[in-house]
């Protein structure tokens, strides 16, 4: 086998995990459906999410943390942008009941243009997904915009593969906390500070940050 070939499985699972499409698309959800379980419960009690609140997730790929948060919310609502559309339907269908009740709306977005109204989120987060956007600062930028003044945003991170043996690409890459830290505060956002915690896979980190 080349080098090239040998490479080959590795790129097209960074791509798949970047922008699930497909059938394969599909199985990824529900491998990230498992593997980012962790991190989306570590995420949830970090955002520390009120009834009433709205809230915005950026990459909610297969819609669990979409799920939890409608939980937690009560008569809120609950919003994502994900840049997938097998996602969206993935995430749809985990969520049909509160999304059909408009408590849940999902949409086929970029991080880099949300179709929401400026100021009309308390909470917004991300979990395994910084590392895809494609121009973090003005991507993070576009967030703040779209937060209520002083609105809180987690941001959820890997610190490396640990035991895991789904070390595919992404999740084999180095910290990305210090980046994120510099870019949140470059794009206007106050009040950082990261909390780590060591997962069964991995080593997660969730940003928090004010708009």
């Amino acid at each position: 086998m080349s080098p090239a070939s040998a490479r080959a499985p590795t790129l097209r699972s960074v791509g798949q995990a970047a922008q699930p499409k497909g059938l394969v698309g599909r199985f990824f959800g529900a491998v990230m459906a498992r593997l980012n379980h962790e991190m989306n419960l570590f995420t949830l009690e970090q955002l520390d999410v009120h009834p009433g609140e709205s809230l915005l997730e950026i990459g909610f790929g297969p819609g669990r943390l979409i799920a939890a948060l409608s939980e937690r919310v009560g008569n809120g609502k609950v919003c994502g942008a994900d840049h997938s559309d097998t996602m969206v339907r993935q995430a749809l269908a985990r969520n049909r009941t509160v999304a059909r009740a408009g408590r849940v709306v999902l949409c086929l977005a970029n991080v880099s243009r949300l179709p929401f109204a400026s100021g009309c989120f308390d909470r917004a987060c991300a979990v395994n997904s910084f590392q895809f956007w494609p121009a973090p600062k003005e991507d993070l930028q576009e967030l703040r915009r779209v937060l209520k003044p002083g609105g809180l945003l987690a941001l959820t991170l890997r610190q490396g593969a640990g035991s895991s043996a789904f070390a595919l690409g992404h999740l084999a890459e180095p910290s990305r906390l210090p980046e994120a830290l510099r870019t949140l505060a470059a794009a206007g956002f106050r009040d950082l500070r990261a909390e780590t915690r060591r997962l069964r896979h991995v080593t997660a980190a969730c940003v928090l940050a004010r708009a």
